[in-house]
């Protein structure tokens, strides 16, 4: 997916102004910036497809998680596994639910008493059983524990690798991500999307800037 003079503008300020950038497909593409760089509005933006920018292909077919996309918590996961299953199928949640380690919750719990890996482990998983070719991760590993932060980490590595077709956009600040999760490197700053080559040279610019 290939993006051509993209400008992205908020409020009459430019977040992003007529820049070129590529994401690819059957990768996990990484995208890292500093708060206020405009991560978020850009993830929002690609999931409305309202931008002429944008390539007709997106249209109506990207995933956004985020910090916005809940799931109910007023549920257990049992009911919430119950809706999945009639809505899309029971072999793809299942698939999905052993491949980021969620299969030994309790499923009696309302999912709001769940910990917060969980409560986004299901999210993750309600989400991408839409099956988009194009999804968006808006700082999915921010605020969890370590171990959650692997699990997902593992479990993105997986999803790519078994769906090669898809194209995942990680918009992130975690510096973790960029080393346990194989892909491509971009930067946002100074109104522009830069590539890097490895997650080195990205991370070193991103502290020392």
């Amino acid at each position: 997916m290939q993006l051509v003079n993209y400008s992205l503008k908020i409020k009459n300020r430019y977040l992003i102004q007529k820049t070129n950038v590529n994401f690819k497909k059957g990768k996990i593409n990484h995208i890292l910036g500093k708060n206020g760089v405009g991560k978020s509005q850009f993830g929002i933006d690609l999931f409305l497809g309202e931008n002429k920018s944008l390539p007709k292909e997106m249209k109506n077919n990207v995933t956004l998680i985020s910090s916005n996309t809940n799931v109910p918590k007023d549920i257990t996961s049992l009911f919430l596994f119950e809706i999945l299953y009639k809505k899309f199928s029971k072999s793809k949640v299942e698939e999905l639910s052993k491949m980021i380690n969620i299969t030994n919750i309790n499923q009696s719990l309302l999912i709001k008493k769940l910990s917060d890996g969980q409560k986004q482990k299901l999210k993750i998983i309600t989400f991408l059983c839409e099956d988009k070719d194009f999804i968006i991760l808006d700082e999915i590993t921010n605020s969890l524990d370590k171990k959650s932060v692997q699990e997902i980490q593992s479990f993105l590595n997986q999803y790519i690798n078994k769906y090669p077709k898809k194209t995942i956009i990680n918009i992130t600040h975690n510096l973790s991500d960029l080393k346990a999760i194989s892909g491509t490197y971009k930067l946002l700053d100074n109104q522009t999307i830069v590539d890097y080559n490895n997650h080195k040279k990205i991370i070193n610019d991103y502290i020392n800037n």
